[in-house]
């Protein structure tokens, strides 16, 4: 995984390319970092092949601010327009999930509790393999 941050150190962010592209985010998600995530998503989104999920893992964060949550949403908005679906994961972090859950925006993002099943998620194989077991059942 290729690690990038904010110059402060105070958000750092982990790369791994491919399909699903993973990026997984330590530190603080605030005002002052949001532009780490808006550059790390559009770096993805520019990868060649050009990904079709992204999976944001925010467990390793241990400060969700307000500006934090609308980032979430305006990248996950910016990876639609672009036909890539984003996918959010709390990893069990109490404050990811108090901060999402207080703004309303674990019922708009795409959240998951863990990275297994984000990324899981993220294989439209398996979700085409979940769809055949459910009209064969």
């Amino acid at each position: 995984m290729a690690s990038f941050g904010y110059p402060t150190g105070r958000l750092r962010v982990s790369c791994s390319h491919g399909d699903p592209v993973l990026l997984a985010f330590s530190g603080e998600l605030d005002a002052g970092t949001v532009l780490v995530v808006v550059g790390a998503v559009a770096a993805a989104l520019a990868g060649s092949p050009e990904p079709r999920s992204i999976v944001l893992d925010l467990a390793g964060l241990h400060f969700l601010g307000a500006a934090g949550v609308r980032v979430l949403s305006a990248v996950t908005d910016h990876a639609a327009a672009q036909n890539a679906r984003l996918r959010v994961v709390t990893g069990g972090n109490a404050v990811v999930r108090r901060a999402l859950w207080l703004t309303g925006a674990d019922r708009v993002l795409d959240v998951y509790p863990d990275r297994a099943a984000a990324l899981a998620a993220a294989d439209s194989g398996e979700f085409l393999r979940l769809t055949a077991r459910m009209w064969n059942s």
